[in-house]
């Protein structure tokens, strides 16, 4: 069981893009406007069997609220499909990004 998980995340973790595709068609669905960025290991290229895909989800149109974000979270997760537990996923807006995240980013891929 543990082998197939495994196997089945490294699967994944070798395909990511496509998996973020899908999530980045749901971004600009959901919210108009949006950037995907995927960042950390995967960015890098230096992934292990224990990382996750750390993606941020850029857009004007992210919600302020903390539920409704939690909702827009969630639907782009089930975009991810199989990937969806492997998804460090951060929806946030531009000023967010800027401010914060960018600081501690040492690599990224932008998707869309």
């Amino acid at each position: 069981m543990y082998v197939e998980r495994g196997l089945r995340w490294r699967r994944i973790l070798e395909g990511w893009r496509q998996y973020v595709e899908r999530l980045c068609a749901k971004a600009r669905e959901l919210l108009g406007e949006a950037r995907v960025v995927v960042f950390g290991s995967v960015a890098r290229g230096d992934w292990a069997a224990d990382s996750d895909i750390d993606v941020l989800v850029i857009s004007p149109n992210a919600p302020e609220d903390p539920w409704e974000r939690a909702r827009v979270a969630a639907a782009l997760r089930e975009a991810a499909g199989e990937a969806a537990p492997l998804l460090e996923l951060h929806v946030v807006k531009p000023e967010q990004y800027l401010g914060w995240y960018r600081r501690f980013i040492d690599a990224e891929v932008e998707v869309c």
